[in-house]
């Protein structure tokens, strides 16, 4: 399971065109609660070409993790000479606008950390690096928009997992599962442990209960287990 995006392309995008809407707000008057909630709308040009970028960039991103599935095909096949059979690939974003109809109404979706589930259609439930994640089947679930969880959730920021968790109990949850070790920060957020620990599964929800909790919206499929990590 390769999880990659746009290589900070996307974010680019995404902030630059937010400095555009705040600019169009202040010059319409429009008053909003909060400046995070500036738009561009999709009729106008500043809006076109923020569709357009942002569409490039999820274009690039699926580009970028079939080119990485190209590479790991080529080695696992060379490592079991020939003998594997590769079956139904899936490849979904998770942080974008579309526009879909919904409840008679043609409606720009904005998925945060949620992917489309619509109904039969195939996706990805990731737990952590040290947990199981799923494949799962779409239920097409109105109230969600047709939608569920992009993966497990945190369960501590980046900076809370580095300043509380300790290396010791990082590598025995991750025990049986090969991996690169945790690096250093580049910033210290303690003292005595001076390492990244943003990606560890303790940073992250349970995985049973988030697939538990959204069962209206998908189905479990598959369940993987990793048995390596690398993180890039």
């Amino acid at each position: 399971m390769i999880h990659s995006g746009s290589r900070h392309l996307g974010q680019k995008v995404a902030k630059y065109y937010w400095r555009q809407a705040v600019k169009f707000s202040e010059k319409e008057n429009i008053q909003l609660p909060n400046a995070d909630l500036a738009f561009l709308p999709a009729d106008l040009e500043e809006g076109l070409n923020y569709i357009r970028d942002m569409n490039f960039a999820l274009e690039y991103a699926q580009e970028n993790r079939k080119r990485m599935m190209a590479v790991f095909k080529d080695k696992i096949s060379e490592l079991l000479n020939g003998k594997v059979i590769f079956l139904q690939e899936v490849n979904i974003h998770h942080n974008y606008a579309a526009l879909e109809n919904h409840f008679g109404k043609d409606l720009w979706v904005h998925r945060k950390g949620a992917t489309s589930a619509k109904d039969g259609e195939i996706g990805i439930i990731p737990g952590s690096m040290g947990t199981p994640s799923y494949i799962v089947k779409g239920k097409g679930n109105l109230d969600s928009f047709q939608s569920c969880s992009h993966g497990a959730g945190r369960a501590m920021s980046r900076s809370k997992a580095s300043k509380n968790l300790t290396v010791e109990e990082c590598n025995k949850d991750m025990e049986g599962i090969v991996f690169d070790r945790w690096n250093k920060n580049k910033k210290c957020y303690r003292k005595d442990a001076e390492y990244d620990l943003s990606e560890a599964p303790q940073a992250y929800k349970n995985i049973e209960s988030v697939i538990e909790s959204e069962l209206d919206l998908i189905d479990p499929i598959v369940k993987l287990w990793p048995l390596a990590v690398l993180k890039g």
